[in-house]
C-alpha cells in the first residue's frame, strides 16, 4: 500500500517512492498481469482544500499477441495526475474518475486504489507482437511468422455471396 501522511501534505509537498508487487492480489481483480512490480515515484502537495498527487508509475505487463498468442510484453511508462477532494455524495458520484474523494475522517491517505485504476485504463486491449504478424493458420493452427502451411482457404458460402447475384443495370 502506499500511503501518504495528510499532516505531512499540509505542512509542505511530500515525496512517496514504492513498489506494488506484481503477485499483489489487487490485480487478480482486473485481469491484469504484471511481469515486474509497480513502481512509483510521486509528489503530493495542497492545492485549495485538496491534494495534488504527480509523478511516474512504470511496469511491465504480460500480453500475448492476439494474431498469434506468442507473449508480447508491453512496457508502461506513464505520468499521473490524481487530484484528491473533499466531497459530498453527489459530487463523488458526478466526478467519479476526475476527481478522487478525500477521506472524511484520519490522517493517511491511500493512493493505492487510484494507481490500479489508472494502470487498467492504460493497459491496451489488444497487444500484437508486430504490425507485420501473420498470426495462426485458422484450418491447421500453425503460426504462419514461423513456417507456411499447404492448407487450402475454406471458399465455403459467405454471409455476401448473396450479394455477388444481385443485377445492376
Amino acid at each position: 500500500m502506499l500511503i501518504l501522511s495528510l499532516a505531512s501534505v499540509a505542512r509542505d509537498p511530500v515525496g512517496l517512492q514504492g513498489r506494488i508487487a506484481a503477485d499483489d492480489p489487487m490485480w487478480d481483480e482486473v485481469g491484469l498481469a504484471l511481469e515486474e512490480p509497480l513502481r512509483v515515484d510521486l509528489e503530493a502537495r495542497m492545492v485549495g482544500d485538496g491534494v495534488l498527487v504527480r509523478g511516474e508509475m512504470e511496469t511491465r505487463l504480460a500480453a500475448d499477441c492476439r494474431r498469434c498468442l506468442t507473449p508480447a510484453p508491453v512496457s508502461i511508462r506513464e505520468t499521473v495526475h490524481l487530484l484528491y477532494e473533499p466531497l459530498s455524495g453527489d459530487e463523488e458520484a458526478e466526478l467519479s474518475g476526475e476527481v478522487y474523494p478525500l477521506p472524511e475522517r484520519g490522517d493517511e491517505l491511500d493512493v493505492t486504489e487510484a494507481l490500479r485504476e489508472q494502470l487498467v485504463l492504460l493497459a491496451p486491449n489488444f497487444v500484437v507482437c508486430s504490425e507485420t504478424c501473420r498470426g495462426l493458420c485458422p484450418q491447421c493452427g500453425e503460426e504462419l511468422n514461423r513456417t507456411t502451411c499447404d492448407c487450402v482457404p475454406d471458399e465455403g458460402p459467405g454471409p455476401w455471396d448473396a450479394l455477388k447475384n444481385i443485377k445492376f443495370d
